[in-house]
């Protein structure tokens, strides 16, 4: 059997780009402060499931990894054991193929003996390996479709939460404008991120250079709108610089979640001063 791996997948922009964010690191808030106590209520439980859904997916995301690694060491053990197969079938293929014949060319009685003794007993033990690691890989493959289901599942709930939240944004914005003056036409703002936000890509690409720094901010926004919690169901890329679940396993990183802005930012860095700007679709 093959080893069941990601890839190195090509990320899929074609779903809508999820934006929900935390109170703390999007837009200025002050409206929502003022909107009607409902939404802002609604709004903190809907930051709260997210936070929680955020969690799970990333504890699903370490169980996707341990279970990929203990699928790639028991397959590495059938191949053992498989070599040792052949060679115990060469030597039976050599032996005499009755116990008479045996003892025939045997020295003695108990060198006889001892031969088919060991013959037996290799066979059965070659028998008791084989059939374990089926049952181990088997089992193994169930876990994994089970585990890779679930967070499937997970990454749906986020979704949904982010479709909810950026309803319940919209209708306090508008509560707000309501009970507000209208402001004077200005000119739309150019798209820059938050500064809790900038400041955390920042301090993780400065040590790279300049250039660096702002490659990682347009890199940022094109592939997650500046969301650490921005997720793509198709891939299942996450947070703000959208890492691949098996990318992700193989950083320094892969304790922590995804979705934690610095970790994320630094896991980026550190990809990018080892593989360059390649692996990522956005440049």
């Amino acid at each position: 059997m093959a080893p069941l791996t990601w890839g190195r997948a090509a990320r899929l922009r074609s779903l809508v780009v999820l934006t929900l964010v935390v109170l703390s690191t999007f837009g200025p808030f002050a409206a929502v402060q003022t909107a009607a106590a409902g939404t802002a209520d609604q709004i903190d439980t809907v930051k709260a499931q997210l936070a929680a859904a955020a969690d799970r997916a990333s504890r699903l995301d370490q169980d996707l990894a341990r279970l990929q690694s203990e699928i790639e060491v028991n397959q590495r053990r059938i191949a053992t054991e498989r070599s040792e197969l052949r060679s115990l079938a060469r030597v039976l293929y050599a032996e005499p193929t009755s116990l008479p014949l045996l003892l025939a060319e045997s020295h003695s009685l108990g060198e006889a003996v001892t031969r088919w003794s060991d013959l037996a007993v290799a066979g059965r033990r070659a028998a008791a390996v084989k059939r374990a690691l089926t049952v181990d890989q088997r089992n193994l493959e169930q876990q994994l479709a089970q585990v890779k289901a679930t967070r499937a599942e997970q990454l749906l709930q986020i979704e949904q939460l982010n479709v909810q939240f950026r309803h319940l944004q919209a209708q306090a914005a508008a509560e707000a404008a309501a009970a507000q003056p209208a402001p004077p036409a200005t000119t739309p703002p150019s798209r820059v991120p938050p500064d809790s936000i900038r400041a955390i890509i920042v301090a993780a690409f400065s040590p790279l250079g300049q250039a660096a720094v702002t490659w990682a901010l347009r890199v940022a926004a094109c592939e997650s709108g500046y969301n650490p919690f921005a997720v793509n169901r198709s891939s299942g890329a996450a947070g703000l610089f959208q890492f691949l679940p098996s990318t992700w396993a193989r950083s320094p990183w892969a304790a922590q979640s995804p979705f934690d802005p610095v970790a994320n930012s630094q896991a980026a860095a550190w990809l990018y001063a080892r593989s360059g700007p390649g692996q990522w679709v956005c440049q």
